[in-house]
């Protein structure tokens, strides 16, 4: 994630990146640390808290973000260099009240594994088929958990991240189908 992340093509001087850890990771925080980090980027540590659920720590970390979009990616993901500009693009230009631009999620070991494997035919079938059709017809659109753009109002308006909800990315998208949004 960090060398994807240093490979964005944004202005550095607009690009706030946070770095969300628990209390007790220690581990992770070091690892941060001896990475390197760029002067637009910092760790945020999570106090201990329940329940200790990404949800929860996405919420607390969401109050030090300055930034006008919010970006969610997990530690294994790769973003294409390309993708913050568009869905900025995105916001800017599609027609109605954008609540979340989502890109497509791949799995890029398919050959790895039977599981990868199996990962790889589920991920295309939802990503390339379900959700695509979903969005065409009007149809609620549950997010998958990362690679997800939002504008930080829109995500203060319905709440942030249920911490509560194991589903919690497929039901702040039904919310913010709710309130009007699209996907």
């Amino acid at each position: 994630l960090m060398q994807a992340l240093r490979r964005l093509d944004y202005p550095a001087s607009r690009l706030e990146v946070l770095f969300i850890t628990e209390q007790s990771d220690d581990d992770t925080r070091a690892a941060l640390l001896r990475a390197r980090l760029a002067a637009n980027m910092r760790i945020i540590t999570v106090p201990e808290g329940r329940p200790r659920t990404k949800p929860r720590a996405l919420n607390y970390a969401l109050s030090f973000a300055r930034g006008q979009y919010v970006a969610v990616y997990d530690a294994e993901d790769a973003p294409e260099p390309g993708q913050l500009k568009m869905a900025v693009r995105a916001f800017r230009t599609r027609r109605g009240r954008i609540g979340c631009v989502q890109a497509r999620l791949d799995i890029y070991t398919p050959a790895a594994s039977f599981l990868t494997r199996q990962f790889t035919l589920e991920y295309m079938a939802l990503f390339y088929g379900l959700l695509p059709a979903f969005q065409r017809f009007g149809i609620p659109v549950p997010l998958g958990g990362t690679s997800n753009h939002f504008p930080r109002a829109v995500l203060n308006e319905v709440g942030g991240w249920d911490a509560y909800n194991v589903t919690k990315d497929a039901d702040l998208g039904l919310r913010l189908a709710r309130k009007g949004y699209r996907v």
